[in-house]
């Protein structure tokens, strides 16, 4: 066997065995919502959040060819856990399959996925996560996902959810978002893909979140802006038009009368 088979299967062995392992310990960690199993010597750890019932699940390995960094939250309900656990897990997955012989030992991959929370309403929660990816080649990536989260019901909620007509707040809310994007200066925003953006006829607001009284929508890198952009967002005030689109029970949840 030479030396770049040699390699191949050492890479595979490795990414198995990780895989196996996070799979295997998240498993053990979310098995039980009310009795948390932490194993530090693995790089597992979880420490609490300023919000109640939620804690945050940390993670970290390292290898030759690669790193690995997440954080999850950690509810009192097993089907969030499963659901956050079973991204992690996808991300995973798909970032070692993307490394395959991308990447070296003077130039690893690297996986980091960091998690914002912000209360957005009464026991309604918005979580962020960040993913910046490294697989090869000359850039490093960024994307998003945005999740609102229901502890009272102990669901997600899907944002298009919160209107009483979608259609009707797609027309009204993406030219504000469409105007506060333009109106940041040096983002150097692709005008035609973000008119694409404005033009989805299926978007369901899959990358709003809200937090202090405002809409907030996030960006990929490369999505609408040159890379030195990272990730644009534009805050859009939740005033009395946008107030008018919300079903009455989530403006009451949200803090509006």
């Amino acid at each position: 066997m030479n030396y770049n088979a040699k390699q191949t299967v050492k890479y595979f062995v490795i990414a198995f065995i990780i895989s196996f392992i996070i799979g295997q310990i998240l498993s053990a960690i979310f098995s039980s919502a009310e009795e948390i199993y932490v194993d530090q010597e693995k790089g597992f750890d979880i420490v609490e959040t300023d919000f109640d019932g939620i804690r945050l699940l940390t993670y970290e390995t390292s290898e030759d060819l690669y790193s690995i960094k997440f954080e999850l939250p950690v509810f009192k309900s097993d089907g969030l856990n499963n659901f956050f656990k079973g991204y992690m897990k996808r991300t995973n997955d798909q970032f070692l399959s993307a490394i395959e012989g991308n990447v070296t030992k003077e130039r690893p991959g690297n996986l980091t996925v960091n998690l914002d929370m912000y209360q957005a309403g009464e026991d309604l929660y918005s979580l962020v996560f960040t993913e910046s990816e490294y697989t090869g080649g000359a850039n490093v990536n960024e994307t998003g996902h945005a999740w609102l989260v229901d502890v009272k019901t102990n669901r997600i909620l899907k944002q298009g959810e919160l209107f009483k007509n979608v259609r009707k707040a797609r027309e009204i809310i993406r030219p504000k978002v469409q105007d506060a994007l333009l109106e940041q200066e040096g983002l150097g925003i692709f005008e035609e893909e973000l008119e694409e953006w404005v033009s989805q006829p299926k978007y369901m607001f899959e990358n709003m979140y809200i937090h202090d009284g405002k809409m907030i929508f996030r960006f990929d890198k490369y999505e609408i802006t040159p890379g030195a952009a990272g990730m644009p967002q534009a805050e859009i005030q939740i005033d009395e038009d946008i107030q008018a689109l919300l079903k009455k029970n989530w403006a009451q949840r949200l803090g509006f009368n």
